[in-house]
């Protein structure tokens, strides 16, 4: 009796293993299914856009959606490109693309993950858009913070925010622009309204642009900003942050922004420094 009892029992276990299972390669299918069919739109609405971004931007939108939550396991490199309309190499470069700006993580012989949100450094610009050359918007930026310090002297940000006795904020970040070239950001704030950002984590500083920030110091919600866009050649230690391979005379662009509250003070005051490349600038008429 024991033996027809563990014999029923092992078959029962048996069973639930293999419907589970079934149900894990249903949710598998309908994974490559969906992300076959994103990767697919994105292909027809953007054609001369590289095609491993336009994997990884499908991907990225299945995880912003909730399609793909932290700790689902991307099929295999192999079962990608047999399921969608890329080559292996390019389902290659758009994992280890995505790997590298925090999105998904590998862990040895057992595969590639999503990762968990505080992982994920995504980060849009409020007051402007760059465009890829087929005219399709870039949705994602992904920032590093370089420094964080506290700057007590003058220089040009006093110039730009006023005289403060308790100093200024200073930050250093490498923005990665669509997984192709990177820029130096740096950005100065008035240590008066902006100290606690001296305190918060740094992966606050690379998950949020500074509108929210401001937005958080300051009671006001809205906010104005003034651009001024120049051409110059690129210095040694904004060049080495943007690509440490760049030849001397290269140049860029040089964005400086200036954040104002509707009283007309600013707030904030930010210098970006942008490569020669073939992507375009939009920038957005009204601010939040």
């Amino acid at each position: 009796m024991r033996y027809n009892c563990g014999s029923e029992l092992g078959a029962n276990q048996t069973r639930k293993r293999v419907a589970c299972s079934f149900v894990a390669a249903i949710n598998h299918n309908s994974m490559l299914e969906l992300l076959a069919k994103r990767t697919a739109d994105h292909l027809r609405l953007a054609p001369r856009s590289p095609k491993y971004l336009c994997l990884r931007d499908a991907i990225v939108q299945m995880i912003s959606e909730g399609l793909l939550s932290e700790g689902d396991r991307i099929p295999t490199e192999q079962q990608l490109a047999a399921a969608l309309p890329v080559s292996l190499g390019t389902v290659q470069k758009a994992l280890n693309n995505l790997v590298e700006t925090g999105d998904l993580y590998r862990q040895r012989r057992r595969g590639t993950f999503v990762a968990e949100s505080e992982r994920r450094h995504q980060l849009g610009y409020p007051i402007f858009s760059f465009f890829r050359p087929d005219n399709t918007m870039v949705q994602l930026t992904f920032v590093k913070l370089l420094k964080r310090e506290r700057v007590q002297k003058s220089g040009p940000w006093s110039d730009r925010l006023g005289s403060c006795a308790e100093g200024y904020v200073h930050l250093v970040r490498r923005d990665r622009i669509d997984g192709v070239f990177n820029c130096h950001t740096e950005l100065y704030l008035r240590a008066d309204t902006a100290e606690q950002l001296m305190q918060v984590d740094s992966t606050v500083l690379e998950q949020e642009s500074i509108l929210p920030l401001l937005q958080t110091l300051h009671s006001e919600q809205k906010f104005q900003a003034q651009n001024q866009v120049g051409c110059i050649r690129l210095p040694r230690p904004i060049r080495e942050v943007i690509d440490a391979e760049m030849p001397e005379e290269s140049w860029g662009m040089r964005l400086e922004t200036l954040y104002q509250l509707t009283s007309g003070s600013t707030v904030v005051w930010q210098v970006m420094h942008i490569p020669i490349n073939e992507y375009r600038l939009n920038f957005l008429v009204a601010h939040a």
